[in-house]
């Protein structure tokens, strides 16, 4: 299947801050659920999310299902971050930021919960369009991230992570 890429939702300057911003915290967020928090109330108080905003508001949600033992309210961000990733798709299905933050989301999910049924689809996405990469101007925190989930999810060939390597290295 091959997909025909027409639009692509790039931010405005003055967006562009905002994200790069999102971005970063997110970052932290992987790295220390702490920061999650914050992040998810900024992301909550945006009026008119665009997709990708959508997409890290749902990527948050499922960290803030890492924490704490009640299993009812794990499973109630995880339900929340895939209807907020499925809004945030139907919005931009094209974009390959949002579909790697939900195959990564996907992957880090246990598939007896039935919450990982992109998986699939949003790699075979991202590798046919894999050239998108390089317009998306990701920070190196973002881009090595993303190099180093190829390399350690096992999802990806040895050709496709040398490809990635090569697009998000070679700016």
């Amino acid at each position: 299947m091959v997909l025909v890429l027409g639009s692509f939702s790039f931010c405005s300057n003055a967006q562009d801050g905002a994200i790069h911003e999102i971005r970063h915290e997110f970052y932290q967020s992987t790295l220390d659920y702490q920061y999650a928090f914050p992040l998810y109330d900024k992301l909550y108080n945006i009026r008119n999310p665009n997709a990708l905003e959508l997409a890290y508001m749902a990527a948050t949600q499922a960290i803030l299902a890492k924490p704490g033992w009640n299993v009812f309210k794990k499973l109630g961000y995880l339900r929340q971050s895939r209807n907020t990733f499925q809004k945030a798709i139907e919005r931009n299905m094209n974009d390959l930021e949002i579909r790697f933050l939900r195959l990564s989301v996907e992957h880090h999910i246990p598939r007896y919960l039935g919450f990982s049924k992109h998986i699939t689809n949003d790699k075979q996405m991202i590798i046919e369009n894999i050239e998108m990469f390089k317009e998306k101007e990701l920070p190196k925190e973002i881009s090595d991230y993303i190099i180093l989930f190829s390399v350690e999810s096992g999802i990806f060939k040895t050709e496709e992570v040398e490809r990635l390597r090569y697009i998000l290295g070679n700016r």
